[in-house]
Order: structure tokens, then C-alpha cells, then sequence
């Protein structure tokens, strides 16, 4: 699938940058078939047989908590 392969070079793309400028990156991509898929995943509709969830939230707590450790890591602290 043509989304597929765009998830796929923005990984490696992104994976590089990190690599080359040791900073970490958080990425999210919801790569879905249908559209009801991606109001599931994002939080705004359930599905059928599951709960919505918003991966969205996930990756912004995820990015907050990675600003923290940095942080503290500069300033010494292993946390």
C-alpha cells in the first residue's frame, strides 16, 4: 500500500536525523485503511469490538516525558 512506503522513508528519515544530531524525535503516524479506523485510533469513535484510544495523547506524554530526561540529563541526573 502506497502508505506503506511513505511511513516507511519518513521512518528512515526521521531515524537518520536522530542519529546524525542525537536528538531524539518522537513520531506517530496512524497508517489506516479506512476512516473509521482513524477516528478509532485518534481517539474520537469506538470501534467494533474496542475502545477508542487517542495514540495521539500517547505520543504527546511520550515526547513531554523525553523533554524531562533530557533535561536531567544534561544537568547530570540518569533518571
Amino acid at each position: 500500500m502506497h502508505f506503506e512506503y511513505i511511513a516507511d522513508a519518513v521512518s528512515n528519515g526521521l531515524m537518520r536525523l536522530q542519529i546524525e544530531k542525537s536528538v531524539p524525535v518522537i513520531f506517530g503516524l496512524l497508517t489506516v485503511l479506512t476512516e473509521e479506523q482513524g477516528l478509532v485510533r485518534a481517539g474520537l469513535a469506538d470501534g467494533k469490538g474496542s475502545a477508542a484510544h487517542n495514540h495521539g495523547e500517547d505520543w504527546g506524554r511520550a515526547a513531554v516525558e523525553l523533554g524531562v530526561k533530557r533535561r536531567g540529563w544534561a544537568e547530570g541526573r540518569f533518571l
